[in-house]
């Protein structure tokens, strides 16, 4: 019963304006609740009593509808005319138009790959939307959406099934035999009806035939023939409204097309500029290329006739030469040979000489750049800071010429060589400082106030000190391998292990890791020049 009274309802909110839907609503309640009292008289009284009940329950529901007209036309002419459009149909309207366009969009992108790219590429979350739905397909959601729908669908049917309403001990008139055929139009129509609504109210319009097949009601023909042609009329209505939405949807998918054909042409124009200026360049790019080539052969060429002008001068120099040489050989009985001989050796001693000398300039820089090494290794390696600044000067001036050497000096920060930097045993000791500091703060966290340092200083005291190798990321494991590595001085690895640790920690060991990382890139620097001076000493021999 409430079920039937819901799709009165709704049914009378897609046309409350209408006489026959006001009249179904009221008639529909009051007969059904007659219905169920006549029920019960009959299962009480006798055979002729159900017959006066029936009478009167003809006459009854007579009166009611003429009353209900009535009253419905005055109702009808007092009550003024609604407004047409509202604002907030409206914004409902557009809002169901997107949605549908929205959802038609996505499901055309699954069948059109063209489309899916103009759609994803124009549509703001378009295509997450499409890999959404796409997942959705795949994991077989929509195939049990729609079993589930249908047996929706079929369970909604038969709860709304129309049922006779012809009361036993009543026979059928002429009329109702008309009515009962106007009936198996409607239930045939009501089957090819796709709207829900529609459905709906073509069951209610079943069960009201039903119900005044029972009575003997004036003009039910024609209230059954106008109930007809308004449902007809509802029908065309909601399908102009599907044509009307798939019009404008259309619309917008074509201005969408056309937008995008507009911006590939567009496109298309530029990337053919970019084309043709591209081939511009490249077709004055190889011409110049070509013109270079051109004079550079010509260059070459002309050097060639030059060196073979200048082999061919040589040549007959020499031929004129030899040919003196035989002529003063023959005059002065070979006197000029022997002369040549000794100009030969004259130029090989002189050769030697050179050789020598050049060695022993390379030799006088090499044990110079190895005194200047040793010098600057003995300043680093004091046991206090001592400055270096004279000794990477000199080493620059005699390693002019070394661009590894050079190079390796240059990274050398000049603050660095005028102060010096720390020692192994300075680093050590200043680590035993540097150990306690961290200690007391390694439990205070990255954020934390005067309070946690305070808590951190006294809970630190509580804490095991460790000794040697040992495991672990916390900071007294740290540092007892920091410290083992240092009484093994390997500042390199000490360094590494100490620069893991994190937030305050770190701040208080920052600037020992960076005296740390001071010495040991003056020892690095160090290394290098000392494999080049050997290399440079090698090359000398």
């Amino acid at each position: 019963m409430l079920n039937m009274l819901g799709v009165i309802r709704q049914a009378a909110r897609v046309r409350p304006t209408n006489l026959f839907f006001s009249y179904i609503m009221r008639q529909q309640f009051s007969q059904t609740r007659k219905r169920i009292f006549s029920t019960e008289a009959t299962s009480k009284a006798t055979t002729d009593t159900s017959k006066n009940v029936t009478k009167e329950a003809t006459i009854a529901p007579t009166e009611a509808i003429r009353k209900e007209l009535e009253t419905s036309k005055v109702a009808k002419e007092e009550s003024p005319r609604k407004k047409g459009f509202g604002f907030g149909k409206f914004i409902l309207g557009v809002t169901l138009l997107g949605g549908i366009a929205y959802g038609g969009s996505i499901y055309y992108s699954l069948k059109n790959e063209e489309f899916r790219d103009i759609f994803t590429e124009y549509v703001y979350g378009a295509e997450k939307s499409v890999e959404y739905v796409e997942d959705l397909q795949k994991q077989g959601i929509f195939d049990r959406l729609e079993k589930k729908g249908k047996e929706v669908v079929d369970k909604v049917i038969r709860t709304f099934k129309p049922t006779p309403a012809v009361e036993p001990g009543i026979k059928e008139s002429a009329k109702d035999v008309i009515l009962n055929k106007d009936q198996k139009i409607v239930n045939k129509k009501a089957e090819s009806f796709e709207n829900p609504i529609l459905f709906k109210l073509t069951n209610t319009l079943n069960e009201l035939i039903n119900i005044l097949s029972n009575y003997d009601v004036k003009d039910k023909d024609d209230l059954i023939k106008r109930a007809q042609e308004e449902l007809k009329q509802l029908e065309v209505h909601i399908d102009l409204l599907k044509i009307e939405n798939q019009a404008k949807i259309q619309s917008t998918i074509d201005e969408q097309i056309e937008k995008y054909n507009q911006r590939y042409d567009s496109k298309e124009y530029e990337l053919k500029q970019q084309l043709e200026e591209e081939k511009r360049r490249l077709y004055e790019q190889h011409y110049e290329q070509l013109k270079s080539e051109l004079a550079r052969e010509s260059t070459k060429h002309n050097e060639e006739l030059k060196n073979a002008l200048f082999r061919q001068a040589t040549e007959m120099q020499r031929r004129w030469i030899r040919d003196v040489k035989v002529m003063v050989e023959q005059e002065r009985g070979g006197r000029l040979a022997r002369l040549d001989n000794i100009n030969h050796k004259l130029k090989i001693l002189e050769r030697i000489s050179v050789d020598n000398a050049e060695r022993l300039d390379s030799s006088l820089k090499a044990h110079r750049l190895w005194c200047a090494l040793r010098s600057l290794q003995d300043a680093v390696e004091q046991p206090h800071r001592t400055p270096f600044a004279n000794q990477i000067t000199a080493m620059k001036y005699l390693t002019s010429t070394d661009e590894i050497v050079t190079t390796v000096l240059s990274t050398i920060d000049d603050n660095i060589a005028n102060n010096g930097v720390d020692s192994v045993s300075d680093l050590s000791a200043r680590f035993a400082i540097v150990r306690e500091k961290v200690r007391r703060a390694s439990l205070v966290p990255e954020d934390g106030g005067v309070f946690a340092h305070l808590l951190s200083a006294m809970f630190s005291r509580i804490l095991f000190r460790k000794h040697g190798l040992v495991k672990g990321n916390d900071v007294e494991s740290i540092l007892s391998r920091v410290q083992y590595y240092l009484n093994e001085n390997d500042l390199d690895t000490a360094t590494r292990e100490l620069n893991q640790l994190k937030g305050w920690p770190k701040k208080l060991a920052e600037d020992w890791i960076k005296a740390a990382k001071n010495h040991l890139e003056i020892k690095q620097a160090i290394e290098v020049i000392e494999t080049q001076a050997t290399l440079s000493s090698l090359s000398v021999v």
